[in-house]
């Protein structure tokens, strides 16, 4: 029997509303939370129109844009939520279509999967969903693959519409200090730069994953369960406190041993990230509110460094023809996304950052 899918009943009116509006072929991502057990997609989001394809979209799916749409929505999500798979609405045979949504749904996973600076987890989900709608009978078709398996071959799903599918869910918040320093090589250019963020990055990461995580000032067992001797179906709201010490040496006698390195210059990324996590009201685990926590913490942090990168990079392009200087991130991608009225995504805009944290990135040399 294949995977099962609680889909939120707003994603349905949302589909719906897509067959009438659109005659042609229609893209978008399934966004929710996975589980060991089953699934739950509580929001959709189209494809935007690429402005210089409009006059020439015809039939065809732009999978390099679907892929980049997923990939800004990806890092617009709170903890806990992800791009689960694709739809596509067109009134083609879902035979025909088949090789289009698994091309997509692994290409979508590909590139998310580059931006994660965590080591995946043994009880991490890997089937992804496609989903298509035939927008005049409005018969819709589920499957899965396994997108960690390049010869997966698609599997038959069970997709059923469920009101509040994410009332219930608790949520998981806390607060972090950021202060990091990454060493530049000599001559640095934006590329240099970029690596060697990324290795300070995936460096700070691992700090995080081993950091122990209270929740409501206590040290839970992983497999105590948060809901337990709490009336179900109520939401719940925790806040929880990460301890990250110094790397630990397997020998407690080991000394350490600092490294003189010569460099051009450094990085340095300090303020405080307000993180939050949202997990599912199936019996969740202490073990599964830390991993989706520090993910966010991780992806939080990681994501705002990518966007001032890009802005930089951005911003020396232009300065070669003109002396202005670009300040807003006018590169990502904003999307009318159906949003649960708890569960809340944020927008990659100069003044969303401040609803979420702040970060100082200081250039020196």
């Amino acid at each position: 029997m294949g995977r099962g899918y609680i889909v939120e009943d707003a994603v349905e009116g949302y589909l719906s509303k897509l067959c009438e509006q659109q005659p042609g072929p229609v893209t978008g991502l399934l966004i929710g939370q996975s589980s060991t057990q089953r699934d739950f997609v509580i929001m959709a989001t189209r494809t935007p129109q690429r402005e210089e394809s409009m006059a020439a979209a015809g039939s065809s799916v732009d999978k390099e844009w679907v892929t980049e749409h997923a990939r800004q929505v990806s890092r617009m999500l709170p903890g806990g939520l992800s791009v689960l798979g694709v739809f596509i609405i067109t009134d083609t045979d879902a035979k025909d279509t088949l090789t289009t949504l698994r091309q997509l749904v692994f290409a979508v996973e590909n590139l998310i999967s580059l931006e994660h600076l965590w080591v995946p987890a043994d009880d991490d989900v890997t089937d992804c969903v496609t989903l298509h709608v035939n927008p005049k009978t409005r018969k819709t078709i589920c499957r899965t693959f396994d997108v960690k398996d390049p010869k997966s071959m698609a599997k038959p799903a069970d997709w059923k519409y469920q009101s509040g599918v994410c009332s219930s869910w608790s949520m998981m918040s806390c607060c972090l200090n950021v202060d990091m320093l990454v060493p530049l090589p000599t001559r640095a250019g934006p590329e240099n730069m970029d690596t060697s963020l990324n290795e300070g990055l995936k460096v700070w990461a691992h700090h995080i994953q081993s950091g122990a995580c209270l929740i409501d000032g206590k040290k839970l067992p992983e497999d105590t369960e948060l809901t337990g001797g709490q009336k179900r179906n109520v939401r719940q709201t925790y806040t929880a406190q990460l301890l990250v010490t110094p790397v630990r040496h397997k020998h407690p006698h080991e000394q350490l041993h600092y490294v003189v390195q010569q460099c051009g210059g450094s990085v340095s990324v300090r303020g405080v990230i307000h993180s939050r996590a949202y997990i599912h009201s199936n019996k969740p685990k202490a073990r599964l509110a830390e991993k989706l926590l520090k993910r966010d913490v991780v992806s939080t942090v990681a994501t705002r460094v990518q966007m001032l990168l890009e802005e930089l990079q951005v911003s020396e392009e232009e300065s070669n023809g003109s002396r202005k200087h670009k300040q807003q991130t006018g590169t990502h991608t904003h999307t009318n996304t159906y949003t649960h009225s708890y569960i809340q995504a944020c927008e990659w805009t100069s003044s969303a950052l401040g609803q979420v944290g702040r970060l100082l990135l200081v250039l020196s040399s």
